[in-house]
């Protein structure tokens, strides 16, 4: 006998929001708790071929696998698939989107059968993907139902001029310095639209009062690969931006063009500068 699951959760947060945010693979290593690394490895009209990794296991133990998903904004809907299926012997998935009074339900449907030589049988493997998927489903909840709230306080701020900080004096930015390290993988051949759209998006972020620069690099040694450095006054503030709705639409620019990618945050502790140079 096969076996499904089916649950869903109420976000409550615009529509559009809700599937870019969730329809962005190379960001799920962020929004779901479960995953270490999700790499696009191919992009074939409206269908993603991605792999997804897991963090490592109370024994070490980590798994990866492929999988496609196609989404459909018309019907909002996403049909999905893994292609090595490892421990199953099939695995499909559908997303749905509806809109409610309080929000956006998102529901996902799970119907699978596992191999023999898989150490749990269909009724195992639904009561761990129910509980494991009530729990990543809370957490994208909380996501985005915060970047949509710090859309709304953004939104709320330049409106009126009072409430809206102004960008810190130059001995604030020496003294107190959030450094994000941004590391990107483009497909080949995308380099330079990627350049350009980064630059486009860099000149909206480098606006925000609490930003204090960026720096976008091309790694001498490894093909297709970038650096980005981003300085912000402290952590609060880059994280409320981070959520923002406005960021989310930055990241979709980008997605068509990355593969891979990671993120790092720093303190800066000290810094070294050569007689007569900022």
């Amino acid at each position: 006998m096969a076996g499904r699951t089916d649950n869903s959760i109420v976000i409550n947060a615009p529509m559009e929001l809700v599937w870019d945010t969730t329809n962005d693979v190379s960001t799920w290593a962020v929004l779901f708790e479960e995953y270490a690394e999700s790499e696009v490895l191919a992009v074939e009209g409206d269908t993603v071929r991605f792999r997804l990794t897991t963090r490592p296991d109370p024994d070490g133990k980590q798994w990866s696998w492929v999988s496609e998903r196609t989404p459909d904004p018309e019907s909002r809907t996403v049909t999905a698939r893994r292609l090595d299926n490892a421990l199953f012997q099939y695995m499909k998935i559908r997303w749905e989107y509806t809109t409610e009074p309080n929000g956006v339900r998102m529901r996902w449907i799970q119907e699978f059968t596992m191999k023999p030589s898989a150490p749990v049988d269909d009724s195992g493997a639904e009561q761990y993907l129910n509980r494991q998927t009530v729990k990543e489903m809370a957490r994208i909840k909380s996501l985005v139902e915060a970047a949509a709230q710090a859309g709304a306080d953004r939104g709320a701020q330049s409106e009126g001029n009072d409430s809206v900080q102004d960008r810190p004096t130059a001995s604030e930015e020496r003294a107190r310095v959030f450094r994000v390290l941004l590391r990107a993988e483009i497909a080949e051949g995308k380099e330079k639209q990627f350049e350009e759209t980064w630059r486009e998006i860099g000149d909206v972020i480098t606006g925000q009062p609490a930003n204090l620069g960026q720096w976008l690099m091309r790694s001498h040694d490894e093909p297709g690969v970038y650096y980005i450095i981003s300085d912000w006054t402290d952590e609060e503030r880059f994280r409320a931006f981070e959520r923002s709705e406005e960021h989310v639409g930055h990241r979709s620019k980008l997605q068509p063009f990355r593969t891979k990618g990671s993120m790092v945050t720093t303190d800066v502790v000290a810094q070294l500068t050569k007689a007569g140079t900022q």
